[in-house]
């Protein structure tokens, strides 16, 4: 066979390689809507639309109306919300494969060379697998797009006057539809210092020259740079729009550090530290990209072009600083992989038997056909992702549609049909939902917003969130809250908020379901609404499953299990038990369903129940360590120490700080009357979290039952630090003190253990 046909074999199975990844592309970007931010941008774009205004303050809130709000996103919420209107979903869905595939279409063109197929096409993978962690419908998905036309603006057109116009109008546009605008400038002004160092810094062996621009292009990239600076003021808002992304960045050293620790989007995807630093994982894609991306710069480094170096250099930093930006450092790893490839010859480095021209192409046949079978095989594996639609009875696939997964549909259909109004308090991932699907109705109390609302009203938000009944108070006076909607999509709402919630007189639960608990408050503007839907949850029963109609299709029964959870968490153990057991009728190997029962038994002190339904979870899941904690504790109570305690080894040897095993292993060892290795495990945890009063009191009560009054005294002491209970620690500390004959002590403690009595009296609510 002649070097041609070899030739040509190997160009073939390049291409076919190439049609399989757009083929992977589109299959990805047709993934379901499931993006918190989606509503909001839906809701702006209709008002903007229906008022021919855009927005200068806030509407859309209780907490913060009327505060001033540069919406950097305005035109793309009207972009959305027009072929919301025209397409619905399916609008949404072609406009995201549409940039998606644009965007991959621009970066081959840049990259792609019929005799280097491989590198690339396997790069622009590892860019796609990259781009996945962020592939939702965002403004993101055009600031991705206009990157990659920058830069083909940038290296093929410069030279053209008409590269001028293309930059402004991009411009333009980007500084309208997301905030990441900055780019524009920040790619040119990389260019003109990188162009600087070449003609006046000498450099060693070719750097000087490598990518050096004419003296033409030398002055389109200094006028383009003034030109997008103006640009930027092309905004509603002008110069205060112009300068969101530097208030933004200043920001990040300040409070608004707390977003980038609990937003996910915003946490850092290498955290540093040595065994991080050195892990394939998380992200192994982007790792990957950073390995490769630096090794072409090491393998070409007598053609090094300073100016792919500072660019990689500054979106890596960039990239780093959040998970948000992965994807654009990988679309400039990939360029910069591309330039230092292009003139480099692999057949350099390749032995001497390996560099026979046709069995080098036998080997590229082989590696491109691999390549593609194995794109191929993932677009089929990722065929198979779905979820069980258990309204429709049928399967829900995680590609096309709008998820059924991550938002609170029901309990939001629930306010639409009634048409509830008033001022809500909500979880942060609910508040862009809420406003997309019922406002001006209901106004809520955040969304993601997060440079409007700042850190100091986002930590007022966590601590209500979190059960703080005070700053509860203040902020149903102070926005005057109607309502209260606790999000369990995913996870349950938090034990402290519910309970102090359905404890309460004056608010009332009117909706209870896998997705959400609302509350509203016992006012007349409610009244009509809390006549009709007021839920006590002491007459809950579960819905049971048609399980002739699911047939025997396999389901996990995350409803049942989500309001389970939420009934246990309220002390209704009983109706939480019956949830769970029907878990089990659908799904006879639910792990989660054997182990709320276990806690359930535990809490009734059912104890031999308990073993039973926990030893079931842990044969089922033996890495899930709450699970081998309450069967220590079941254990613990069938007086079973010996297995116990090697339940509670085994949690301690995964995690040293789970302070409710420690404080279980000193309660088993108080048992055992190995006092001082009990002490020493009881100040171990009460470092750790000493705020779990139930636990402490356990160790204490053992030691003043065994009339080790003294140490019992010492742990009494320390269960002040908890600040709950306060009645029974100070009774149980003056009983201390009355047997070890310190009367005047004892008489001390009684006297405040009365007055706690009292506050508890005038603070029903009080958690």
């Amino acid at each position: 066979m002649t070097d041609w046909f070899w030739k040509k074999l190997s160009f073939l199975a390049g291409l076919a390689a190439t049609f399989a990844l757009f083929a992977f592309v589109i299959f990805s970007a047709n993934i379901e809507m499931k993006d918190l931010d989606l509503w909001l941008h839906l809701a702006t774009g209709k008002y903007i639309l229906q008022h021919q205004i855009i927005p200068q303050v806030d509407i859309f809130s209780c907490t913060i109306a009327g505060a001033p709000w540069i919406n950097h996103e305005w035109l793309f919420q009207v972009i959305v919300y027009f072929l919301y209107s025209l397409w619905g979903i399916d609008g949404l869905s072609y406009l995201q494969i549409a940039l998606v595939t644009l965007t991959f279409l621009f970066l081959l063109w840049l990259g792609y060379n019929k005799e280097k197929q491989l590198g690339p096409i396997f790069i622009l993978l590892l860019v796609l697998l990259v781009y996945q962690t962020r592939l939702t419908f965002r403004p993101d998905l055009f600031s991705f797009l206009f990157l990659v036309l920058y830069i083909y603006i940038l290296a093929l057109k410069l030279g053209e006057r008409s590269s001028l116009w293309l930059l402004l109008i991009l411009q333009i546009l980007w500084s309208n539809i997301h905030g990441f605008f900055i780019i524009g400038p920040v790619l040119i002004g990389l260019g003109f210092i990188s162009e600087w160092i070449k003609r006046h810094i000498r450099m060693p062996f070719e750097w000087n020259s490598v990518g050096r621009l004419t003296d033409e292009e030398y002055t389109n990239l200094k006028q383009a740079f003034f030109i997008v600076l103006l640009a930027c003021l092309v905004n509603p808002y002008g110069l205060r729009g112009a300068l969101y992304p530097f208030n933004v960045l200043f920001s990040i050293s300040g409070k608004s550090k707390l977003f980038f620790s609990v937003i996910g989007e915003l946490q850092k995807p290498i955290a540093f530290n040595f065994s991080s630093i050195f892990s394939i994982s998380p992200y192994s894609e982007f790792r990957y990209l950073i390995i490769l991306s630096l090794g072409s710069f090491v393998l070409n480094y007598r053609r090094f072009d300073v100016g792919a170096f500072l660019l990689w250099l500054v979106f890596l930093c960039f990239s780093l600083n959040a998970v948000r930006n992965l994807v654009f450092f990988a679309i400039i790893a990939y360029l910069v992989f591309i330039i230092n490839t292009q003139s480099f010859s692999f057949e350099k480095i390749l032995p001497a038997r390996l560099k026979n021209f046709k069995l080098r192409c036998f080997g590229s046949i082989v590696a491109k056909c691999i390549l593609a079978a194995w794109i191929l095989n993932q677009i089929s594996l990722y065929a198979l992702s779905g979820y069980y639609d258990f309204d429709k009875f049928e399967r829900k696939s995680e590609y096309g549609g709008i998820s059924l997964r991550n938002f609170p549909q029901k309990a939001v259909d629930f306010l639409v049909v009634n048409r509830v109004s008033g001022n809500f308090f909500n979880d942060f991932n609910s508040g862009a939902y809420l406003v997309g699907r019922v406002s001006p109705r209901i106004k809520v109390f955040i969304d993601g917003r997060t440079e409007l609302y700042g850190p100091d009203f986002f930590e007022k938000y966590q601590k209500i969130w979190m059960g703080d009944s005070k700053a509860f108070d203040d902020a149903v006076e102070e926005y005057h809250l109607t309502g209260f909607f606790l999000n369990s999509v995913r996870v349950s709402a938090p034990i402290d908020t519910i309970k102090h919630l359905y404890a309460r007189q004056d608010w009332v639960l009117v909706y209870f379901d896998y997705d959400a608990a609302i509350f509203l408050r016992d006012i007349p503007e409610n009244k009509e609404w809390i006549d009709r839907f007021r839920i006590d949850l002491s007459k809950w029963q579960a819905p049971k499953m048609d399980l002739m109609r699911l047939g025997v299709t396999s389901v996990t029964p995350y409803q049942h299990m989500s309001r389970g959870q939420t009934l246990f968490n309220l002390n209704f153990f009983d109706q939480a038990k019956e949830e769970a057991q029907e878990v089990l009728r659908i799904e006879p190997t639910n792990v989660k369903a054997y182990k709320l029962l276990g806690k359930i038994n535990l809490e009734k002190k059912e104890y031999e129940a308990a073993f039973e339904n926990l030893r079931k979870a842990k044969l089922l899941d033996s890495s899930d360590m709450e699970i081998r904690y309450n069967l220590a504790v079941s254990l613990y109570y069938l007086k079973n120490l010996k297995l116990a305690r090697e339940q509670c080894d085994r949690v301690l040897a995964d995690n040293r700080k789970n302070a409710k095993t420690l404080y279980l292993l000193a309660l088993i060892n108080a048992n055992e009357k190995e006092y001082e290795k009990s002490i020493e495990l009881f100040k171990e945890a009460q470092q750790i979290s000493p705020k779990l009063i139930d636990d402490i009191l356990k160790i204490g009560d053992l030691l003043f039952d065994q009339n080790e009054f003294g140490r019992a005294k010492e742990v009494y002491k320390l269960a002040l630090e908890a600040g709950a209970q306060l009645d029974y620690v100070h009774q149980k500390l003056g009983e201390c003190y009355q047997e070890l004959g310190q009367i005047d002590l004892a008489q001390t403690e009684f006297k405040k253990a009365q007055e706690s009595k009292e506050v508890n009296k005038n603070n029903p609510y009080k958690l």
